[in-house]
């Protein structure tokens, strides 16, 4: 296994999978960072544990600490079906900073895109998120992958999601923003999508969810429950700017095909509007080089933001109203799947959820 050069062709055959296929194991990376984790990351940690604990009931969770975590901290993370690795990062969110994965006759190549903090100088998160862009890399040489880097290009996990059969949605406020790729057109950025990685066709919502950190990730707002089928996130507040991005991707979401030429199905999923950072929430953090999170700022709070696999769904609980039918939606239509439910408050102050402190590596034939 080994870095592998761009060359002509070396793509040819890939494909993108869909998440809900089997799995070899999952990255996740444990909390520490101060001005994004309150109180030492302790809390957010309770929240890491009990995500690490039901994957690892299906799969191996690959879990990267970073040096200066204390044992006190992580050695409880030491259970089985849980591989540690010590790799140094700038912050906890696995679907960004780490790798993407395509498959060739049931054999695994990572790609390793650039990151700069969801915006770089214009408008990341942070400034200093050098350790973050080596990750992909570092983890890809632990676990011996064969990998390709393209850095020249900007791409979190979070910003897209593929059905598997060549159908890729996104969404623009994200994808076209200022801080990304802004020296190309937006047809540049589609040849790219489909060029790095097998897709046929991408869709392109206009929105994401509102005060989303990430300049609106797709996997907070839109996901495919299964080839042809996307859940959506609604808003049924028409009085909030919530309502009014769900109008606009429902639009255009009900005029597209997918990449198969099949009309998409939609299932809608509200969406909590009301969430905010307490006064003792922001009060336990601790301001370095990333944004300030204050009290009273908006939660972009989503059950969209869901993790699964082809044996288990994780749903984010923000003990909310919602909560329950959020839950029953995923269960009825996962009716093979084992679906959980799991608090993530924690992760949600953080400026993400469930789907963005996690990433699949696809199963591999033997």
């Amino acid at each position: 296994m080994s870095l592998l050069k761009i060359k002509d062709n070396i793509f040819e055959g890939y494909t993108f999978p869909f998440e809900g296929n089997p799995h070899k194991g999952t990255i996740v990376a444990l909390p520490y960072r101060q001005d994004t984790w309150r109180e030492d990351a302790l809390p957010a940690l309770e929240n890491f544990y009990n995500l690490v604990k039901i994957i690892s009931k299906y799969e191996k969770v690959f879990l990267i600490v970073d040096p200066s975590i204390s044992k006190e901290k992580y050695s409880r993370f030491e259970m089985e079906n849980v591989e540690i690795l010590f790799i140094p990062y700038n912050d906890s969110w696995a679907r960004d900073n780490t790798l993407i994965y395509l498959q060739k006759d049931h054999k695994n190549l990572a790609l390793d895109f650039g990151f700069n903090a969801w915006g770089g100088k214009i408008d990341g998160l942070y400034e200093d998120y050098e350790n973050d862009n080596k990750l992909g890399e570092n983890i890809a040489t632990c676990l011996d992958d064969d990998y390709i880097k393209i850095k020249d290009f900007i791409l979190e996990g979070g910003s897209i999601h593929t059905d598997g059969e060549g159908t890729l949605l996104t969404t623009e406020a994200c994808l076209l923003s200022k801080g990304r790729n802004s020296s190309l057109t937006k047809e540049e950025i589609e040849e790219k999508l489909k060029k790095y990685l097998g897709i046929k066709k991408v869709l392109w919502l206009p929105r994401g969810i509102y005060n989303d950190e990430t300049n609106e990730h797709v996997d907070n707002v839109a996901c495919f429950l299964k080839p042809g089928v996307i859940a959506l996130a609604t808003c049924s507040n028409k009085d909030d700017i919530q309502y009014k991005f769900y109008m606009q991707d429902k639009e255009y979401l009900s005029n597209q095909v997918d990449a198969k030429g099949r009309k998409l199905e939609i299932v809608e999923i509200d969406t909590p509007t009301d969430l905010v950072m307490s006064k003792e929430e922001a009060s336990g953090l601790v301001l370095l080089d990333g944004v300030e999170r204050k009290e009273g700022n908006r939660l972009a709070a989503s059950y969209i933001n869901f993790y699964q696999s082809d044996r288990f769904v994780i749903v984010p609980k923000f003990n909310h109203p919602l909560d329950e039918k959020a839950y029953q939606i995923l269960k009825d239509f996962y009716k093979e799947k084992d679906v959980y439910q799991l608090s993530s408050r924690e992760i949600l102050l953080g400026g993400g959820n469930i789907h963005c402190v996690t990433m699949q590596i696809p199963k591999e034939e033997i």
